[in-house]
């Protein structure tokens, strides 16, 4: 999900890595490794491929009389089906590293509702699919937007300007560059479309077990949200996510229940109720980092004691959350790797031809940063000289 977590949340990637050379001194830091390390690399390709193969299943199935619920399900089946036969005997953890979801129209995120609560999909809902599935740690996320029958033009211009925004992020993401010089940017990539981003989305860095690292990069500045500055690297991973509203992008809770949660590593509390320690040991044992679903868990039991964590702040919420009645939420997200060659794009789908706007860029610096080649030729020449 896109909203800003407090940071009492951020995960810290306590896992012992497999890899481990030798034994480090007692209390030195777990060096981590990152995508210099052929074998990282080919986990998250690996979790991206399955993740890309994912969403575009349940895009597929976005037709007017889908049942939200099923089509969700669907996808979540659909990548523990991919991650069975993979990686096995080996003591490597696999999974869903976010649960579809498919939020529609004004919806900004997270709806991944119980079958007793969902809706069927009908014409002309624009539909923001999202999902992430993880290897070893390794996180793969991605979503996309697509529209169910006929596209309303403004549907198709929130759509496009998520797309034009990303295609300027991925050639601006680069290392030596700060995340400050790419905010501009976007927003005024996004005004061209007459579009405005949604607050408090970031762009995050992805490390191991971690979906929120500590680069950001905000789609939007907004007074008193300032994100810290920050230059990016080579070897490192980041989950670009662009959300863009044909309103204000202010969205805001409403009675809509929360069914995505996510365990808060660093909480503890003493639960009195006996189903409320039930359902902590459950999704300790199921899902210990990575956030899931309510759908999952069948039993009214659990679901109970769930509730009661939730208040004691021992898992924390993804809330569903709205922009005004009548607007349109387009997101589009995808992963790269920081490679020397240029971002290696491990997630990330390709929004329908039948998407048209009337809507261009007329932002010189815009423009420019559009001309701009994604890999960096040089880079590519460079190496295989120096391997000569």
């Amino acid at each position: 999900g896109g909203q800003q977590v407090p940071d009492q949340y951020r995960i810290q990637a306590k896992m012992a890595d497999v890899e481990k050379k030798e034994d480090k001194a007692e209390g030195e830091e777990e060096e981590e490794l990152d995508c210099s390390v052929p074998e990282v690399v080919n986990k998250y390709q690996f979790a991206g491929g399955v993740a890309n193969e994912a969403i575009k299943f349940v895009a597929a199935g976005c037709v007017a009389g889908k049942s939200i619920a099923e089509l969700c399900e669907a996808g979540d089946k659909m990548i523990q089906e991919k991650l069975a036969g993979v990686f096995k005997g080996k003591k490597i953890e696999k999974g869903i590293a976010f649960p579809t979801c498919i939020s529609t129209n004004n919806c900004c995120g997270h709806y991944s509702p119980l079958k007793e609560d969902s809706s069927d999909l009908k014409d002309g809902d624009v539909c923001k699919i999202d999902l992430g599935v993880h290897v070893d740690g390794y996180v793969a996320l991605v979503a996309t937007t697509v529209v169910v029958g006929t596209v309303n033009p403004r549907a198709a211009d929130a759509i496009m300007a998520a797309k034009t925004a990303s295609d300027v992020v991925i050639r601006m993401l680069k290392a030596g560059k700060k995340n400050s010089e790419i905010t501009p940017l976007i927003e005024k990539c996004l005004d061209s479309f007459g579009c405005k981003a949604v607050d408090g989305v970031v762009s995050h860095q992805i490390k191991r077990f971690t979906t929120d690292g500590t680069k950001v990069v905000t789609n939007k500045s907004v007074p008193g949200h300032a994100v810290e500055e920050c230059t990016f690297e080579a070897h490192e991973a980041y989950a670009i996510d662009i959300v863009v509203s044909t309103g204000e992008g202010k969205c805001r809770e409403m009675d809509t229940k929360c069914t995505v949660f996510k365990r808060a590593p660093d909480s503890k509390y003493n639960l009195k109720m006996k189903t409320a320690r039930e359902a902590l040991f459950k999704i300790e044992k199921t899902h210990p980092k990575m956030p899931f679903s309510l759908r999952e868990i069948d039993d009214t039991r659990t679901r109970l004691g769930i509730t009661e964590c939730v208040r004691h702040d021992l898992l924390q919420p993804h809330p569903v959350l709205y922009e005004k009645e009548g607007e349109i939420v387009a997101q589009i997200k995808f992963c790269i790797l920081l490679m020397p060659s240029g971002p290696l794009k491990i997630t990330g789908v390709d929004v329908s031809e039948n998407i048209k706007t009337e809507k261009v860029v007329e932002d010189e610096e815009v423009i420019a940063c559009l001309k701009l080649p994604v890999k960096n030729k040089k880079g590519k020449k460079a190496k295989d000289e120096a391997a000569k």
